[in-house]
């Protein structure tokens, strides 16, 4: 007998995606998750967007060469938190960029044109090409994965940059309203200790010892303070995603950036405009998780978020385009890599293999987050 996964009824979320669950009733667990953290939105972005101009008003306060730090990768979102930033909210910018070793020709453009018509102060940071590839190599043998190499690096160059710079304020484009699921069996970001694990015993882990810095201990305290309270202040450090405090809408963002800053991508609602192996990443994804199809989750998230009816949103995934066959500059990511095709096989094979290299948190840790979810977060979301 034939097995049909269930799809929601809301997205397109389904259950062949790893970490979704359908209730009787139909509706997933993404937007679900979503209903409790963001179902109210309508009613409190007023609010919203006061607590983001009282941080605003600390950071000036405190009297700084700048008032904020927004991490730029040429990308729509980076762009236009820089651009609301410097003029929506005249504060002093520091600008920082990672320099992943596939930025585009287009993303260094944007990054060039944009800190020019915004006059802002711009630092790119970047090790030597030779290492960046050496670790994307041993990452995606080991694990399947090259991302958490560079989204190590983007926490790096911020937050050596804020502290250099005592900057109060690190203010990113990461929207949890509207940007895909995620989900550790197909996704793992830059945490220390994952990179840690992953490199333990190899000599890259000491000839990449710069990608190990996690700030000076008074920022630290800062920040967990500011997650763990809820208390929405800039007393020392903090850092906060713009897209939590304001709407976020797309159809303005692109307009914005392309008629104020001159912003270009290949397609006008590109997602990763600034990677130009951004499909390579979704390529290797869906080899793992033949659901995942690309795309899928992004426009599945706009249609949980109520940006895009279910069916535009199928339309959208419907019109991307992309297929199963292996993209045509795979070949030259092999080779920038140093991996055989035999390799990038193997690699693929077991979709799980990152999971051994995953930190577990300790039972305290565990214990504190679900105390926080169930005492804290309720009153933190009645107070705001």
């Amino acid at each position: 007998m034939a097995y049909t996964v269930r799809e929601c009824e809301r997205c397109l979320a389904h259950e062949g995606i790893p970490g979704v669950r359908i209730d009787e009733g139909g509706t997933c667990s993404i937007c679900k998750s979503f209903d409790r953290e963001w179902g109210n939105w309508p009613e409190r972005k007023e609010g919203r967007r006061r607590a983001l101009e009282q941080m605003f008003a600390d950071c000036r306060k405190k009297n700084r060469p700048y008032d904020v730090l927004v991490p730029l990768s040429g990308g729509k979102d980076s762009t236009y938190v820089l651009y609301l930033c410097r003029k929506e909210f005249d504060l002093r910018c520091l600008a920082v960029t990672w320099d992943q070793g596939f930025l585009t020709d287009h993303a260094r453009r944007n990054i060039e044109r944009t800190v020019e018509v915004l006059g802002v102060d711009h630092i790119f940071y970047g090790i030597s090409k030779p290492l960046l590839m050496q670790l994307y190599r041993s990452f995606f043998l080991k694990t399947g994965f090259f991302c958490p190499v560079c989204m190590r690096g983007i926490a790096v160059a911020t937050e050596m940059a804020a502290a250099a710079f005592k900057v109060p304020l690190v203010v990113t484009g990461t929207s949890r309203r509207t940007e895909e699921y995620v989900s550790p069996e197909f996704f793992m970001a830059g945490q220390i200790g994952f990179f840690r694990n992953v490199l333990a015993g190899d000599p890259l882990l000491q000839a990449a010892r710069q990608l190990l810095y996690t700030g000076d201990w008074k920022r630290k305290v800062a920040y967990h303070l500011f997650w763990w309270t809820g208390i929405e202040r800039v007393f020392h450090s903090a850092a906060i995603n713009m897209p939590d405090y304001l709407d976020w809408d797309y159809d303005r963002i692109f307009a914005t950036i392309q008629n104020e800053l001159g912003w270009m991508s290949h397609r006008p609602d590109e997602e990763h405009s600034d990677c130009s192996v951004d499909n390579i990443v979704d390529y290797v994804r869906q080899c793992k998780f033949p659901a995942l199809q690309p795309e899928l989750l992004r426009y599945s998230k706009l249609a949980t978020a109520g940006l895009l009816r279910k069916e535009d949103a199928r339309d959208k995934l419907r019109a991307n385009g992309r297929g199963d066959a292996a993209p045509a500059n795979l070949d030259g990511f092999c080779r920038s890599l140093g991996i055989t095709e035999a390799e990038f096989r193997e690699a693929m094979k077991n979709p799980l293999r990152h999971m051994r290299y995953r930190p577990q948190p300790s039972r305290a840790w565990n214990m504190l987050r679900v105390l926080k979810r169930a005492l804290l977060n309720p009153v933190l979301r009645r107070l705001r």
